[in-house]
C-alpha cells in the first residue's frame, strides 16, 4: 500500500517507520523539516515539508496514487480538514483522523471520518491502574472494531526493545505505562521490569 501521514510527530513518526519497516511505501508530510528528525535513520520513504491540507502540498506527497491517509498532526482542526481533503475531494478510501479532544469526535463522525482518540483511551488505562480494575477500551474504524488492554510484561521480557517483541496475530503493542506514566511504544523503546503493555486486539 501507498500510505500517506500528515504530522511527523511521536505519533506520526513512530507510525511512517512501523509501515516502512512492514515494507509499505510512505510519504509523511510536515510544516517543519526539523521535525523528520524523528524518523528512524533507515526510514526511505518521502518527507515532504509544508502545510498538509494544501492540496499542491498534498499532490507532492503522491495523493494522486495513495491508498490511505492518517491526519495525526496535534491540531484537531487541522485533521479534520486534511481527513476531509483527502476523502472527498481526492477520493482516498481510507481515511483514519488523530483526536486530540473528544468533545470534537462527534464533529468528525458527522463528516463520515473515522478517529483515534488517545485522550480517551490515556483516561480509561489510567483510570484502571489508580482503581486496580481490569480495562479493554474499544474503538471502531471503518468496518473493524480494535481492543485495547492492559497486560503485564513477562519478566523474561525486560530489556527488550518494542521492535523485537513479537505479539500473536491480529495484536500490537500501542504503549507501555511505567511507574504511572504513558508512553506510545517506540520501535527502540527499552521495556523496564516495572512496565506494563497496551495491547491493541483486531477483533472479529
Amino acid at each position: 500500500m501507498f500510505i500517506i501521514i500528515a504530522g511527523c510527530g511521536t505519533v506520526g513518526s513512530g507510525l511512517a517507520c512501523k509501515l516502512y519497516r512492514e515494507g509499505h511505501d510512505v510519504a509523511i508530510i510536515d510544516s517543519d523539516e526539523a521535525s523528520f528528525k524523528r524518523l528512524d535513520d533507515d526510514f526511505e520513504g518521502l518527507r515532504v515539508v509544508g502545510v498538509p491540507v494544501d492540496q499542491d502540498v498534498l499532490k507532492k506527497a503522491g495523493i494522486d496514487q495513495a491508498d490511505a491517509l492518517a491526519a495525526v498532526t496535534p491540531d484537531d482542526n487541522m485533521n479534520i480538514m486534511v481527513s476531509q481533503v483527502a476523502k472527498d475531494i481526492c477520493g482516498i478510501p481510507r481515511v483514519v483522523a488523530r483526536i486530540s479532544n473528544p468533545a470534537r469526535e462527534d464533529i468528525f463522525h458527522q463528516f463520515g471520518l473515522d478517529t483515534i482518540c488517545p485522550t480517551n483511551l490515556s483516561v480509561e488505562t489510567i483510570a484502571a491502574i489508580l482503581t486496580g480494575k481490569s480495562v479493554e477500551a474499544t474503538c471502531t474504524i471503518g468496518s473493524n472494531t480494535f481492543s485495547f488492554r492492559i497486560e503485564d510484561v513477562d519478566p523474561s521480557l525486560v530489556g527488550s526493545q518494542i521492535l523485537d517483541i513479537r505479539p500473536q496475530d491480529d495484536q500490537f503493542i500501542f504503549g507501555i505505562i511505567t511507574d504511572g506514566r504513558f508512553t506510545f511504544a517506540h520501535p527502540y523503546a527499552v521495556v523496564d521490569k516495572n512496565s506494563k503493555f497496551i495491547i491493541a486486539s483486531k477483533l472479529d
